[in-house]
């Protein structure tokens, strides 16, 4: 379901332990159906920085959150659009956590009640005390309204 190369997997993943324990987050942009040209983003999460400016609206900093830095999103929109690509994935790290996709990650995947990117996968790489416990593939699944966790 998720074509990701071994490559991109271990980045993503050396990407999540590299932040702990902090949450780290990136986007894969590529063609459908095909992993050989895929290209991986390590985005800046910027939710402590979010947090130090106004707690009461960001009360959760880059241990529990993460937000990407909106330019770098447009920067990766545009090339993806430059290169007739599309966002095939999202991850993020869950430091000391599970790898689940929580009601935040919901939010955040959504627009108006609908998913701001229903082709994408999103994976949750679950980190503990430094080290990779678990990973979770999750996606839009237009029957039930929701996202599922699915296999690689």
């Amino acid at each position: 379901m998720f074509p990701l190369d071994k490559d991109k997997l271990d980045k993503m993943r050396q990407h999540a332990l590299a932040e702990y324990p902090c949450e780290c987050c990136g986007i894969i942009i590529g063609f459908p159906e095909t992993k050989e040209k895929d290209i991986l983003f390590r985005c800046t999460n910027i939710q402590n920085k979010l947090h130090a400016m106004d707690p009461e609206t960001h009360p959760r900093d880059a241990r529990t959150a993460y937000n990407i830095d909106p330019r770098e999103l447009m920067k990766i929109l545009k090339e993806a659009e430059a290169k007739r690509m599309s966002i095939k994935a999202f991850y993020h790290s869950h430091p000391d956590h599970d790898a689940y996709f929580s009601e935040e990650d919901r939010k955040m995947a959504m627009f108006d009640g609908e998913p701001t990117y229903p082709d994408a996968a999103y994976l949750v790489v679950s980190v503990y005390d430094g080290e990779i416990k678990d990973e979770a593939w999750f996606a839009w699944n237009t029957a039930t309204g929701s996202f599922e966790r699915h296999s690689n």
